[in-house]
């Protein structure tokens, strides 16, 4: 199936004053995916979501955020507080994570148990939409059995090059219980604003240096 994009911002981190370190800093990475299946026989979505749909919009997190799993090769970064979190619109719909109850994990696998990478992002708690659906879950995973796309499990700071990517699982928007929409990303690249704050950034640590 033909990928389409997402555009990516990643904001890296602003050095303080004398000695450089990290502080936290919002990564957004903006979506566009296109619908590649929906299932809704309840019809809670009420046919306004079809396969060719396109699906825009972003999700957050912190760069600093720490892991919380012991395994060497598993990263869990869980973020519960705002502006973390997932905002997808499609069809006249807007899915989101639910700022006042943020249960949002990014997870990484890097050379597993079987050899494989993996890259996963999932948002429990979220909004109901506009009729007052429920949505379950929005996620989005990619694998690699090759075990060649990431080399830590370290949070990154940047967009997944998806080429390096064997398996773009897709994206999954599901509620309810009863619907399941299956899109395609295929590209990611940093926001505008994004790549200015990664510019200041590089500028000061060689500054600092």
């Amino acid at each position: 199936m033909k990928h389409t994009i997402i555009s990516m911002m990643a904001v890296i981190c602003i050095l303080a004053v004398g000695v450089p370190r990290a502080r936290a800093t919002l990564i957004t990475i903006e979506i566009t995916a296109v619908v590649d299946s929906v299932d809704d026989q309840g019809n809670y979505l009420e046919g306004q979501i079809e396969v060719g749909d396109i699906i825009t919009g972003t999700y957050t997190y912190e760069s600093t955020t720490p892991d919380s799993n012991p395994s060497s090769y598993i990263g869990h970064y869980w973020h519960y507080d705002p502006p973390a979190g997932i905002s997808l619109m499609v069809g006249g719909f807007d899915f989101r994570t639910d700022p006042g109850n943020i249960e949002f994990l990014i997870g990484i696998v890097n050379d597993g148990t079987s050899g494989d990478d993996s890259y996963w992002l999932i948002s429990y708690n979220n909004l109901p939409l506009s009729n007052g659906t429920l949505v379950d879950s929005i996620g989005w995973q990619l694998n690699d059995p090759t075990g060649n796309a990431l080399s830590s499990t370290d949070l990154p700071t940047t967009p997944p090059v998806l080429d390096d990517w064997q398996s773009i699982v897709g994206l999954r928007l599901e509620g309810d219980r009863a619907f399941i929409i299956g899109a395609t990303v295929t590209s990611a690249i940093p926001e505008p604003a994004t790549i200015l704050l990664l510019g200041l950034g590089f500028l000061l640590l060689k500054k600092q240096n």
